[in-house]
């Protein structure tokens, strides 16, 4: 691991089975680091040499640079599982014995924050690579993150339908028809997601994702699944709030 910063602009993982292209990397990312420091801010850089240790912790990452030839899976393969797994964040591809971006040509549906980049690398297009991941940065819509005691789950804002307490459990409704139980109080979860704007806090047994709701009374709200969750008036300025922020 190199530290480049503590206020980074960007948190980077490099995951290369080659020793000598990471520390090159490494050294790279080192000295644009210090050319963007009065400018747009410091970078800080994890360095991987196999992706599996990478997989345990990938969500905390802005940027990723990969080059896997060694072993499977490889580059692109490894890029399509992060995100399959809820990364937004830019994935570079770096080529060296494998050209992902021909090998990418041959696939459907490979994401625009899939980028490429030819070894050895040049420091100007190392430059516009990092320009371009800090503009599609800018634009990435965070994930939330569901964390059950088997799995976690990332998921976007609009994927919650509702969430209802249970025992020591609140339990989490997803469009795709899961349910995700995750150990917590009502109000300790909604404090995790109450940046998110459709998200209403009914009571201490409920809250709900106003673009899924069917309708309201002062006492109950009722979700376009048919579900119905107790409420109070009191709430009912929150929910008309939040249907605002929906037609902005």
């Amino acid at each position: 691991m190199i530290m480049i910063s503590e206020e980074p602009l960007m948190h980077i993982a490099i995951c290369d089975d080659n020793i000598a292209d990471r520390k090159q990397l490494e050294r790279l990312l080192k000295r644009e680091s210090d050319k963007r420091k009065a400018k747009t801010g410091l970078l800080f850089a994890d360095s991987f040499g196999d992706c599996r240790i990478l997989s345990t912790n990938h969500m905390q990452y802005d940027l990723f640079f990969l080059d896997m030839t060694a072993s499977a899976p490889d580059g692109l393969t490894f890029a399509l599982q992060l995100v399959e797994n809820g990364v937004t964040a830019p994935i570079v591809l770096c080529s060296s014995k494998i050209n992902y971006k021909e090998k990418a040509s041959a696939l459907s549906g490979i994401p625009d924050s899939i980028l490429y980049l030819d070894k050895p690398i040049i420091t100007a297009e190392l430059t516009a690579v990092l320009d371009r991941a800090e503009e599609l940065g800018a634009c990435r819509v965070p994930k939330i993150e569901l964390r059950s005691e088997q799995k976690t789950w990332y998921v976007d804002e609009d994927d919650i339908l509702y969430a209802v307490q249970e025992g020591r459990y609140v339990h989490v409704f997803l469009q795709n028809g899961k349910k995700v139980s995750v150990l917590s109080e009502m109000y300790n979860f909604y404090n995790t997601i109450s940046a998110f704007e459709h998200f209403v806090f009914l009571n201490d047994r409920g809250l709900i994702n106003v673009v899924h709701m069917d309708h309201y009374t002062p006492l109950a709200v009722f979700m376009k699944d048919g579900y119905r969750l107790p409420s109070n008036p009191f709430v009912m300025k929150y929910i008309k709030s939040a249907l605002q922020n929906i037609t902005l």
